[in-house]
């Protein structure tokens, strides 16, 4: 299995965990990092157990004073594989490239849904202490850091696929580079405008020389950098 087939079994993975998440199934996280941990991601596998080891719950559950109920802090999802969601209309916001590919936005929207939440303290009272970290009231929050980790570093890898393609020679067809790793055309250009550096250029669409379009023009390819995946020369 090559490292492309690799990276798209582990987005299985994580895709069907996703899918018993939302049927209300806790606990599913510890048979995904075993899947997930013996291949090429088994460091990916150990950050997501860092994290919801060290998981505050506090940062993830919030008090709402105006409507006496605790809410699940949208906010804190910026940083993680998920796109961030409005908490009143549960409508992502800005989804991006790997969002609209995975559906990872459908996915955060029914999650608003289908979980309870309750108070994140000891007692389950307000005044209660706080939970300790790893150990958290509302225990699929331990699933959901792990899923939102996952897809962080897998979405992180398809980024560096593709740039470290595009770095490597003056000019690279996009088209060529999604026919390779199995992407739409779209996504590598939503990648190569991402990942692009500033005396770089990435043209879309140029009406004066069609023989140009869709391609990203390195001013200073680096010889050093050997792509895991390459296109075939």
């Amino acid at each position: 299995m090559d490292y492309v087939e690799e990276l798209k079994l582990a987005e299985k993975h994580v895709a069907d965990a996703e899918r018993e998440f939302l049927k209300g199934t806790d606990g599913i996280y510890e048979a995904l990092l075993e899947k997930i941990s013996t291949g090429s991601f088994a460091s990916d596998a150990e950050l997501a157990r860092k994290k919801i080891q060290e998981l505050d719950e506090s940062r993830f559950i919030k008090w709402d004073r105006w409507d006496r109920k605790y809410t699940f802090s949208a906010t804190m999802w910026k940083d993680t594989g998920y796109p961030t969601i409005d908490t009143t209309t549960f409508d992502p916001s800005n989804p991006d490239w790997y969002s609209e590919r995975t559906g990872t936005s459908s996915f955060v929207k029914e999650m608003m849904t289908h979980r309870t939440i309750i108070a994140p303290t000891t007692n389950g009272e307000r005044d209660g202490p706080s939970t300790p970290k790893g150990k958290p009231a509302n225990k699929w929050l331990l699933d959901f850091v792990v899923l939102s980790s996952l897809r962080l570093s897998l979405k992180q890898h398809w980024e560096r696929l593709v740039h470290d393609i595009l770095v490597t020679r003056p000019v690279t067809h996009l088209d060529r580079v999604a026919e390779r790793l199995g992407l739409t055309t779209q996504d590598v250009l939503d990648i190569a405008r991402k990942i692009r550096d500033l005396d770089d250029r990435v043209i879309e669409y140029d009406v004066s020389d069609p023989s140009v379009n869709l391609t990203y023009h390195r001013r200073k390819p680096d010889p050093d950098i050997v792509p895991l995946v390459d296109l075939d020369e």
